[in-house]
């Protein structure tokens, strides 16, 4: 009897110490939860359309973007640079992301997230891509959880090894970095000539036949483009000699930075045949720093 009553007292604490084993690894999954990792697909489902996509001045200032999104619909970012540039960027692990070039060329994309987590820390990583056309780039984002928080560096200069502060946004934030580029200009010079009168006035020097004024409006490497100016200057006035009436039906300034500067407008031509001919245009200009005014660097049709 004494022998079954130490057994059973032997098999009551045997069996509370496996009970507290077992809530101590409960306990340990809980607060430590294993990462889940996901496959971004090569190219997503749906590409996002540029019209749908949010306009973002990049320079070498960073543009911190704060943002959320869900499985049913991606985010879509555009900006517009030069060839040679490089763009570099940070992104949370936990969406997918594209890059895309004007010609609408796949140049980067991630293959694998990390699942958000509660109370879990998401690092960011680093990345770099040389910008091969001068154009509009689109970076788009998705995410294949229901919804995401995420948070987005870019710049097209080197990022600081620690992250900035970022800033809650349902709007982008530009912070500037910590050395200023000595040809950064003011920002209230900028905007005592502004983008947008800078468009009308080059137009107007064409509706007044001050074609070469109108040609000094355009960046360099937009007058050396030899698929528009096959024959330079000559080619430009050829052309614009054959118009006889421009009207601007509406402009608007969509973005603006220090160095760059994106104009939508609808002109409306008259030939001098009495043809007339109507186009809905983006206008990208940069800031020359020598004439401290707006050329015009690169055209597309909306």
């Amino acid at each position: 009897m004494q022998k079954l009553l130490l057994y059973f007292i032997i098999l009551i604490i045997c069996g509370c110490s496996d009970f507290y084993n077992a809530e101590n690894q409960l306990d340990l999954l809980t607060t430590s939860p294993i990462p889940t990792f996901v496959e971004c697909p090569e190219k997503p489902k749906i590409r996002i359309d540029k019209k749908d996509a949010k306009s973002l001045s990049l320079t070498e200032s960073i543009i911190n973007i704060s943002d959320s999104i869900n499985y049913e619909k991606d985010l879509g970012y555009k900006f517009y640079a030069r060839t040679g540039k490089d763009l570099h960027y940070r992104i949370t692990s936990n969406v997918c992301i594209w890059i895309f070039a004007p010609d609408t060329k796949l140049l980067q994309w991630r293959e694998l997230i990390i699942v958000q987590q509660a109370d879990s820390l998401i690092s960011g990583e680093q990345m770099s891509i040389d910008l091969p056309l001068t154009g509009e780039y689109i970076v788009q984002v998705s995410t294949p959880t229901t919804s995401a928080k995420f948070n987005l560096e870019m710049s097209l200069d080197d990022l600081p090894k620690t992250q900035s502060t970022v800033v809650s946004a349902e709007t982008t934030t530009s912070i500037s970095p910590s050395t200023p580029k000595a040809e950064t200009i003011p920002k209230e010079s900028a905007s005592q000539n502004s983008a947008e009168k800078a468009v009308k006035n080059y137009y107007s020097y064409l509706n007044q036949g001050e074609y070469e004024q109108a040609w000094s409006q355009l960046s360099a490497s937009f007058q050396n483009n030899q698929q528009l100016h096959p024959d330079g200057y000559n080619s430009y006035y050829e052309w614009w000699t054959g118009i006889s009436n421009i009207a601007i039906q509406d402009v608007q300034e969509i973005s603006t930075d220090t160095e760059i500067a994106t104009v939508n407008v609808q002109v409306e031509y008259t030939e001098k045949s009495g043809d007339s001919l109507s186009q809905s245009l983006e206008l990208f200009l940069i800031w020359n720093a020598d004439t401290k005014n707006w050329t015009i660097d690169a055209v597309k049709l909306n």
